[in-house]
């Protein structure tokens, strides 16, 4: 089949409604190989707690992919609302299908037509079951007995949908005529993230576009520039704000509340309201924004015309008042006496894409996709641009500002996602992925819910089990809890005898639903760093999911969505941000997910205003304030509520200026953030929040101003990470036992830098630790999930570890004892596995005694001389056997950083280095543009042949003299263009104390210079690296040291230059440590070195051994530090066993057979392939003997 033929047979099924014959058609040629295998479910046949939905599920064919059962259905749906509204119900009723249904065989997956009566649009799904499977004693594999839910994805089709994302996932398959798909061919043709990540990229490409649209008008319109300039607004976020205007309109259109007529009722407007609007169906204009989209957002949304039915003349149609500060003017701009013209063509035009579709305008492109305002669901999703994307639009664009625009489309031409990242990193606004979000709001929840159930004294009753089935499986069986419920009535009147449908969720929950139903009500939920709202949407969904099910056992009215969202946006929702963009967002989604709701058809309820719950500040720095001005809290509170649900422009201007008046007393005139003003209903209810969740932002404060550092010591006592401080402010908002739950960076698990996080937990309640690996698309460290009770009484507990490294979707959990982390070396944080804890019994406890008397006196150069008599008194009492630390027994540190490197280092003539010098130099002198100029030097050859005529030492000067005259970046930070001959290098073994210390006279002046190794050789490395160590050198680097300035350097621990030790990478690109012997030398920051102060019994080769084994690599990652750095001050914490003689041999052996290969390798006597092969060999010899005497 081509791809006119396939692009056919899609158009057909899915631009239509449904046709029974053009689906069969469909799916024979998308699968190719189907069995005919038609019957009818219908009648008793369907299950009691379906059939208030469903009509008949008919199966048209059985397909098989080889190793999967997968059928095709069509499922008749009774109500023309349950293609929408009840899509829990029809996912539930295809997993009883599958699920054996009626005592038949289990299938994997299906593919489904729901169809409701009289309607044009339908859902064709993939539902796919998750069955778990375990081994019987007979040793047979069966499904397990558990709750199995089933996933489904489901493209919107229909005579009002399009069908390009169909278009996009099915032609390649529907083009494959000669293969069968598989399960996961089928299942990757409905990934939604796919779709999303092309609708950003279209939507990406159009922001570009519509700024610089923008700034096009404002150049030739003095009038609008002059609007702009006095209210600073910028053509950036002016873009980004048109653009999510127009998307949201795209999300609402398809409720169709959009173009009704003036006596119809909501809902029965169009579908492609914008397009009519586009093509002059509601009116004539002359310039489609000006004319338009400006009266649409500003005044036909904005304005409250409800006494005349939201009937708006300029279009002759309602379109309703929905409130929110999405369609104020961005600066409150001049809407109406400004002309911003920009060109219809922007909005939709002819031009043909490079797929072949026609247009590229925003209305050409939005059109291509299915837009939902339901967001997805950990078991459903719909395969359509939904809600999420405007955080994920957020994260991507919350870097670009006007003075960097042009920056990022330089990026965004390097075609590389890391270059976008760094935009990303700036700021640290990293998009928590769904499944990690509804993870920590499910978990929050339970443990929230488990808090109540202690305090009203009901653990007799209500096991904590009882409240994990109830959020975790409870969706997935709410129609049958409904049956089962309405048979058990029947039985106790009489009315019927027995029934099949018994209750799957505990008697507990049912006999105390209205109490569970309270506490869910009355939660109240924080996100201090609320980014674009997925935490407050997500606890949202999990709460309304919760009391949803307790409605089966609640016999109350208005038990609705609905209800349940708005209650829970007044009462329990709360979130601060630093950036209003991001703010303004969150509210978009909240609003959103209101309006998904809305089913009144006769009046459309206003959104609500939510400017004191999703509030636009600074976190982390509190206020000064009165808190004994009881009654001026008591009147704020009373007028926050009025506030939300006020919709009068007039009367909510008036309530805002009396609560900003109320907060300024409170105050003192600041206009801060502090939650216990803003939010002083939580504190005075509850004495805090219930929950704190979120994800703060991984922003070091190297990237913040001393003014804010100085805010942080004065608040926190420490300046760190901002996620550090975040822990700390998330625990001060708690109530005693709330949940704080927080995704971060998992640096603080180890890092010597976030012990006071470390122990500020420990002093509170782990409840459980995640290791979610990277699941972002875009940050560049690894994260973990931690939960955590404010609980300072907590003793002896347990707590939960999970390790998703592997699948973060089913992680692997282990019960671990506090101890393990409270007894280890820093109190660390490691992976809860048998060989972990087999190292931590053995050299956690004795490792941390040894860092609780010793660290202090260790820690620095100045301490370690402070204590030398008492260090060495200990050093000399050690024997064999015994455990010390590696920074008890060593001495050393980082060296000299020139600041002007190739000022001061060469490399050695006649090497690979120095040709690759020699080969830069032409290329490196071009870039003195003005020198080569004078020169009359244009190219590489002439510049080639320039420096032909220049002996070494001139070149050296004309470098010097050009970064000199340029910077000293020129040519490149740290670049190199010494070449040094071995006359100039001093025979290190000469050299007198003097020297060292002060410099060489004379014209041999270089000497041996280690700089790193970032080819990362172990055992040893010959260095190619020299610097010039002259009496002049050597005197401007030591008097200039620590000077602030460009070219000053820092010269440090230069006792322990021209010695011998051993060194390794402080940057690790894996587990390994990469330590070598380090010569007598000059040594860089690169290279970290230390020298065994014991030489008769702890030599430095035998030091190199153990460093270079796995197991100190493993136990680094561990218990030292997970990132990818090793500092001097690491390396101080590994333990050391002092070896017997025989040990001592043995390691000897192993280090010369390693030296004497790295040798032969850097001398070309033998190839790295073979040297690396020998080198495998040692390296299995040496991890044998390390885990032999560490672990025996």
């Amino acid at each position: 089949m081509d791809k006119t033929q396939a692009q056919k047979i899609i158009k057909d099924t899915f631009e239509n409604s449904f046709n029974k014959a053009n689906f069969q058609n469909f799916v024979k040629n998308l699968l190719n190989n189907v069995e005919s295998a038609p019957f009818t479910y219908q009648g008793n046949y369907i299950p009691d707690a379906y059939k208030e939905y469903i009509i008949s599920l008919e199966r048209l064919y059985k397909y098989t992919d080889g190793e999967h059962e997968i059928d095709i259905l069509v499922v008749q749906l009774k109500k023309q609302t349950s293609i929408e509204r009840a899509r829990t119900m029809q996912r539930n009723f295809i997993a009883w299908y599958l699920n054996g249904s009626r005592k038949g065989k289990l299938k994997d997956a299906a593919l489904v037509a729901f169809v409701s009566p009289n309607s044009e649009d339908w859902r064709f799904s993939f539902v796919k079951m998750d069955y778990r499977f375990e081994e019987t004693p007979s040793g047979k594999i069966k499904v397990k007995e558990e709750f199995t839910p089933a996933r489904r994805w489901s493209f919107l089709v229909g005579a009002n949908e399009a069908s390009h994302t169909a278009q996009s996932r099915f032609i390649p398959l529907l083009m494959d005529d000669e293969h069968k798909p598989t399960l996961a061919q089928l299942e990757e043709a409905f990934n939604i993230e796919t779709v999303t990540k092309e609708f950003f990229l279209k939507y990406r490409e159009l922001f570009i576009r519509t700024k610089e649209a923008l700034d096009e008008v404002v150049a030739r319109n003095e009038k609008v520039k002059a609007d702009f300039d006095t209210k600073e607004i910028d053509t950036v976020n002016f873009a980004k704000k048109l653009l999510g205007q127009v998307v949201f309109l795209y999300f609402l259109q398809k409720k169709g509340w959009f173009g009704v007529d003036r006596d119809a009722d909501w809902g029965t407007g169009p579908k492609d309201f914008l397009r009519r609007l586009f093509n002059r169906e509601y009116g004539p204009y002359h310039n489609f924004f000006n004319d338009i989209l400006e009266p649409l957002f500003y005044e036909a949304l904005r304005v409250d015309r409800s006494h005349d039915d939201h009937y708006y003349s300029r279009f002759n149609c309602k379109i309703p008042f929905l409130n929110g500060g999405l369609f104020d003017p961005i600066g409150n701009y001049d809407w109406v006496h400004t002309d911003i013209t920009l060109p219809n063509e922007l909005f939709s035009n002819d031009v043909t894409t490079k797929e072949g579709d026609i247009g590229n305008g925003i209305l050409d492109i939005f059109d291509r996709y299915n837009f939902t305002v339901k967001e997805d669901e950990p078991l459903e999703k719909d395969v359509a641009i939904d809600p999420e994307l405007l955080g994920k639009v957020y994260e991507k664009f919350n870097a670009i500002r006007p003075d960097n625009f042009e920056e990022y489309k330089k990026a965004l031409k390097n075609a590389s996602s890391n270059e976008e990242n760094k935009f990303n990193k700036t700021f640290g606004v990293y998009y928590t992925p769904r499944e990690i979000v509804h993870y920590m709001c499910k978990q929050s929840l339970i443990h929230y819910l488990y808090t109540c159930v202690e305090k009203a004294g009901l653990t007799e009753s209500i096991k904590k089990q009882d409240i994990e089935d109830l959020i975790e499986v409870g969706e997935m069986i709410t129609e049958h809890e409904a049956t089962a419920n309405i048979k058990e009535q029947k039985i106790k009147n009489g009315s019927q005898k027995t029934s099949k449908y018994n209750s799957l969720l505990a008697n507990s929950i049912k006999d105390h639903a209205a109490t569970i139903d309270k506490w869910l009500a009355d939660i109240t939920v924080c996100d201090p760093a609320v980014g674009s709202g997925a935490f407050p949407v997500g606890m949202m969904h999990e709460i309304v999911c919760a009391r949803n099910i307790l409605s089966v056992f609640i016999s109350e009215q208005n038990r609705n969505d609905y209800a349940f969202k708005r209650h829970c946006i007044e009462h329990s929702i709360y979130g601060v941000d630093i950036d209003p963009g991001a703010v303004e967002i969150a509210k978009l989604r909240l609003w959103l997910s209101l309006v998904v709701e809305e089913e009144d058809i006769r009046q459309i309820k206003p959104l609500p205003n939510l400017d004191y719950k999703i509030v636009c500040g600074n976190s982390l720095l509190g206020l000064e304030k009165n808190l004994f001005n009881d009654h001026l809290f008591a009147e704020l509170e009373k007028l926050k509520p009025l506030y939300f649900n006020e919709t009068n422009p007039t009367d909510k201007q008036k309530y805002k200026k009396q609560i900003d008046d109320l907060i300024s007393q409170i105050t003192n005139g600041h206009s801060e953030f502090d939650f216990e003003v803003y939010f002083s209903e939580v504190f005075h209810q509850k004495g805090g929040f219930d929950v704190v969740i979120g994800n703060p932002p991984y922003v070091s404060t190297k990237g913040v101003d001393n003014e804010f550092k100085k805010q942080l010591e004065k608040y926190f006592g420490f300046a760190d990470d901002l996620y550090n401080h975040f822990y700390f402010k998330g625990m001060e908002i708690l109530k005693q036992k709330g949940i704080l739950a927080f995704i971060s960076s998992k640096t603080f698990w180890t890092i010597q830098t976030k012990k006071n996080l470390r122990e500020f937990i420990l002093r509170n309640q782990l409840l459980s630790l995640f290791d979610t690996a990277n699941p972002f698309e875009s940050a560049m460290v690894d994260t973990s999930v931690i939960l955590v009770m404010k609980n300072a009484n907590a003793e002896n507990y347990t707590f939960t570890y999970l390790d998703g490294t592997k699948d973060i979707l089913n992680p692997s959990k282990t019960i671990g004892n506090i101890e393990y982390y409270r007894q280890a070396p820093n109190r660390v944080f490691y992976p809860i596995t048998d060989y972990n804890l087999k190292i931590f019994e053995k050299y956690g406890k004795k490792v941390n005694e040894l860092l609780n008397k010793w660290w202090d006196k260790i820690s620095t150069s100045k301490n370690i001389e402070k204590y030398k008599r008492e260090l060495e008194q200990y050093r000399n009492a050690l024997k064999p056997g015994d455990i010390t630390l590696l920074g008890l027994i060593t001495e050393g540190g980082v060296g000299i950083q020139t600041g002007n490197n190739g000022k001061y280092i060469g490399v050695l003539e006649r090497t690979k280095w120095a040709e690759n010098v020699r080969k830069q130099r032409p290329e490196k002198l071009l870039l003195a543009t003005e020198f080569c100029k004078k020169n009359n030097i244009t190219g590489k050859q002439e510049a080639q042949r320039y420096l032909e005529t220049l002996s070494e030492h001139e070149i050296r000067n004309l470098f010097d003299d050009l970064k000199e005259k340029y910077g000293r970046d020129v040519f490149g930070q740290g670049w190199l263009y010494r070449i040094v001959s071995p006359d100039e290098i001093a025979d290190v073994e000469a050299l007198t104390e003097d020297e060292k210390l002060n410099g060489i006279k004379g014209n041999r002046t270089f000497v041996p210079y280690d700089k790193g190794d970032k080819d990362g050789n172990r055992w040893y490395a010959p260095t190619p690296y020299y610097i010039d160590w002259s009496r002049e050198n050597v005197k401007f680097l030591k008097e200039n040291s620590g000077k602030k300035g460009e070219g000053m350097p820092v010269v440090r621990n230069p006792q322990f230059y021209f010695r011998e030790g051993f060194c390794w990478n402080n940057v690790l690109s894996d587990e390994k440590i990469k330590c070598r012997m380090k010569e007598k030398s000059v040594h860089s920051t690169e290279a970290m070195t230390f020298i065994s102060l014991l030489e008769n019994i702890l030599p430095n080769y035998y030091l190199v051994c153990m460093l270079n084994s796995t197991f100190y690599g493993q136990y680094r990652m561990l218990f030292i530090n997970t990132s990818h750095h090793l500092t001097t001050g690491d390396a101080k914490e590994f333990p050391i066993i002092i070896p017997n003689e025989t040990q001592l041999k043995a390691f000897e052996s192993i280090f010369n057979r390693a030296v004497e290969i790295q040798k032969q390798k850097f001398v070309g006597k033998i190839s790295e392939p073979e040297a690396e092969l020998k080198l495998n060999e040692i390296q299995k010899e040496l991890d044998e003997m390390v885990e032999g005497m560490y672990l025996k």
